[in-house]
């Protein structure tokens, strides 16, 4: 382990000598005097220390995760050396509004829209457009859960194909013409309204819809299902002026229908072609790196900060940061997570639950540790986050009262399992966003003070 120390002295009358050594250290590190510098015994009382820790990360894959109601549809592609190909396939339920009137049976059909609520976009570049196919389901998504490998039968041929522009905005919502034989014959069944009775006929009549992107452009999206996300039919009753509007949405009002994403990756001939088996930790050429949706997750060692815990004695620490990076796929149209909380691990590679099943993770600075009432470690909507900063492609995050909880022995020190969710906004399902980093490049810069005892 090597590890590179510096101590500043502070001197009774107030004169600052600012000292700076770099030297290394076993991982069996026994002498605290081999850590730091020896305090001069006549004249100083208190010295301020600053300690590099180097960790190492792996990779760990998930078992298969539910994909259900994540109040998002993923599709498109991604291919990179690190994760292999990866392809994304939305499916979702259409609802029909029955508050709203059929048009007659007379009604002409002036044209068909179809709504896309954008709420991002990965790829290479956003100068040219972007292609969306929407098929029609040929099953009915059940009232069960379902999970990233899940897939029902739809139509190969779409009946829908779009050339989108992104250029200006990745959040927007985009219209475009829908005409087709598909939607006419919609719009006739809909005037005549046998399968429009009630929801059981229509998801027998339509079971619902499918999102594929275009395999050769790279390029995935993520939409929001609801009212702006669907089909729109634009017609006249006979003594109309103006057109009404009548929906096929992916949801109504507040009411999301039922959706799920289906996640195939092929990792041949990549990095990540070995992880095989799930919950196993696993080293992966020197790098290491997570991509949303694929079950794959970055595993934190933090066993070295033993090391330095053990040889330390009377000491408050000033400030203790984790720092991860540089990430190296980042680019101005393909950006990581931007937070990643630490759960608890250890050496199942799974995240660790308290007594009463809530996650265990660290938790901010100036923030209680520790659960009063269990002695566990405390569970809130508000933990620690390791956030990424643009400007040097890095994540960091203070953790110096989580690295205090575990020197006065509050607390076990366990490894990290880094998951990009934020409270109650699982950002994981949301995207194929993903991060690739250096295993080695992973540090702990500990600030403390070394108090001398009379």
């Amino acid at each position: 382990m090597k590890v590179t120390t510096t101590s500043i002295l502070t001197w009774p009358a107030k004169l600052v000598l600012g000292l700076f050594i770099s030297f290394t250290i076993a991982s069996s590190c026994s002498d605290p005097s081999t850590i730091g510098l020896e305090l001069d015994p006549n004249n100083n009382q208190i010295g301020v220390s600053f300690i590099e820790i180097p960790l190492s990360a792996s990779v760990v894959l998930q078992d298969s995760f539910r994909t259900t109601n994540t109040n998002n549809l993923v599709f498109g592609s991604d291919e990179s050396d690190f994760f292999g190909n990866t392809e994304a396939t939305a499916y979702t339920r259409l609802f029909f509004n029955r508050e709203l009137p059929r048009p007659s049976p007379n009604a002409v059909l002036d044209s068909v829209k179809f709504n896309f609520n954008i709420r991002s976009v990965l790829a290479d570049e956003f100068s040219s457009e972007k292609t969306i196919r929407v098929h029609p389901l040929k099953e009915q998504i059940r009232d069960i859960v379902y999970y990233s490998f899940n897939h029902l039968n739809y139509e190969e041929t779409p009946f829908l194909e779009a050339k989108i522009d992104v250029s200006a905005r990745q959040d927007t919502i985009i219209s475009v013409k829908a005409d087709s034989d598909f939607t006419t014959k919609i719009f006739t069944d809909l005037k005549e309204g046998t399968s429009f009775q009630d929801i059981f006929t229509f998801r027998e009549y339509l079971p619902g819809l499918v999102f594929t992107g275009s395999p050769e452009e790279n390029v995935s999206m993520t939409l929001r299902p609801g009212n702006n996300t669907g089909i729109i039919f634009f017609y006249r009753n006979e003594e109309d002026t103006v057109s009404r509007a009548y929906p096929l949405a992916t949801g109504v009002n507040n009411n999301v229908a039922r959706h799920f994403n289906q996640i195939e990756r092929n990792p041949e001939g990549s990095n990540t072609e070995i992880l095989r088996e799930p919950w196993v930790s696993y080293e992966l050429d020197g790098k290491a790196g997570s991509m949303n949706n694929t079950g794959i997750l970055v595993k934190i060692d933090m066993s070295p900060l033993d090391d330095f815990l053990d040889t330390i004695q009377n000491v408050t620490f000033n400030q203790a940061i984790l720092e991860l990076g540089p990430i190296l796929n980042v680019t101005d149209t393909r950006r990581p997570p931007q937070l990643h909380t630490m759960y608890f691990t250890n050496e199942t590679n799974r995240v660790l639950l308290r007594d009463d099943g809530r996650p265990m993770a660290v938790h901010p600075d100036n923030f209680p540790q520790i659960d009063q009432e269990t002695g566990e470690p405390i569970f809130s909507e508000t933990p620690a986050y390791l956030a990424f900063n643009s400007e040097t492609n890095k994540y960091r995050q203070t953790i110096t009262s989580h690295i205090n909880a575990i020197y006065r022995r509050q607390i076990e020190r366990r490894d990290f399992l880094l998951y990009p969710i934020v409270s109650n906004n699982d950002e994981y399902r949301q995207s194929l966003r993903s991060y690739v980093f250096n295993s080695n490049e992973v540090k702990i810069r500990i600030f403390y003070s070394t108090a001398r005892v009379f």
